[in-house]
């Protein structure tokens, strides 16, 4: 993606009280309008992670859960995204069919045309989308989709791949289309430069900062880190444990490694000493599916538990995560399993974040 390219607007929003009967839009903008009282205590949270660890998507449940959701103009730019992560999807199967690969032929010959018609950048979308979507139930490129586990850990696959695919057809490429919730939160964007989003919960505003989290974007965190935070929220994709990157100089690195080790580094920041840390075990769904294809101990030979026992090795993770990479400086870390693309669990976990917050700050900000 494009340096260039500027991030979706996100608004400041302050959400209505559980329990109370739904508004009109345009009272309710009346009414904020005229209250325009400023909450008298404010939480910086500064969310980190590692690129594609889910930072993005937490912000968006933020906005559908605690916001007014997402307007007409706010779903349509996120249309390119949304062809644009079906497209990868589908470069990858093609490669991966390929004979030096998995070697897996179309099962319907006059379906050849279709990988040449959608890799063609300057054709129609709506005929690229078509191509995609008749290659898609093609019985070859489903059993390349089935063994994706023995590419995952060099060409991995959006874990939305099947739900943006299946919805090619009756809805993503149908004339006026124009993404609903579950596309919102599932399509993956690249965060380029930094997010703020903000909005009142029980008379307390949150101020998130998304700050992207591609390695030439982590320059811009020593930015934040300098300045007075009330806690960190750590995002870690765990299903990354058996995903490998090129790093920079050639070298392979493994990515949950990679996010381990960042999250230790973090904590080592002199500013943030007495912040308040909370660690995400993102992904815990596609986590578990994986288990079953590929063993954590074939990435850390360290692993001793059970290979495809989920707890075992959530926990083993977790132990990860934790280990203290100064022991002079012991930290209290808050952890939370989390699947950021399920709103209701993400509700039921930010109540958990927001009530560890409030007990910590209770003296702070006279809040007792």
């Amino acid at each position: 993606m494009s340096g260039s390219r500027k991030p979706m607007a996100m608004r400041s929003l302050c959400c209505c009280r559980s329990g109370s009967p739904p508004e009109p839009e345009q009272n309710r903008r009346s009414r904020a309008g005229r209250q325009q009282k400023k909450p008298n205590v404010v939480f910086e949270l500064l969310l980190l992670g590692a690129d594609g660890s889910g930072k993005s998507t937490f912000i968006r449940q933020m906005q559908i859960i605690h916001g007014q959701g997402f307007n007409d103009m706010e779903r349509a730019e996120l249309i390119p995204d949304i062809h644009k992560n079906i497209m990868d999807a589908m470069k990858v199967m093609v490669e991966q069919m390929k004979e030096n690969n998995l070697n897996i032929q179309l099962e319907e010959k006059d379906k050849y045309e279709d990988m040449e018609i959608f890799a063609v950048e300057e054709k129609p979308m709506d005929v690229r989308l078509r191509s995609v979507s008749r290659l898609w139930s093609d019985p070859g490129v489903q059993e390349c989709f089935r063994r994706r586990g023995e590419y995952s850990t060099t060409d991995p696959l959006n874990v939305s791949t099947k739900y943006f695919l299946d919805a090619i057809e009756h809805r993503i490429n149908e004339p006026g289309y124009l993404p609903i919730t579950e596309d919102i939160i599932r399509v993956r964007r690249n965060t380029i430069g930094v997010i703020q989003y903000e909005f009142v919960l029980t008379d307390i505003q949150f101020k998130i900062i998304d700050v992207g989290g591609e390695r030439e974007e982590r320059v811009r965190w020593i930015d934040f880190l300098a300045q007075k935070i009330t806690c960190v929220i750590f995002l870690g994709a765990i299903d990354e444990y058996d995903t490998k990157f090129i790093a920079v100089g050639g070298e392979e690195k493994n990515r949950l490694k990679e996010s381990i080790e960042l999250f230790k580094q973090i904590q080592n920041f002199q500013w943030l000493a007495h912040t308040t840390f909370i660690l995400f075990l993102n992904k815990v769904d596609v986590f578990r599916e994986k288990l079953q294809t590929s063993d954590v101990v074939d990435h850390f030979n360290d692993y001793k538990g059970f290979r495809k026992e989920y707890a075992s090795n959530l926990a083993f993770v977790k132990k990860k995560f934790h280990e203290e990479s100064s022991p002079k400086r012991p930290r209290m870390i808050y952890t939370h399993e989390t699947q950021a693309t399920d709103t209701a669990g993400m509700k039921f976990v930010f109540e958990a974040v927001r009530d560890t917050i409030l007990q910590l700050n209770l003296r702070q900000y006279n809040l007792v």
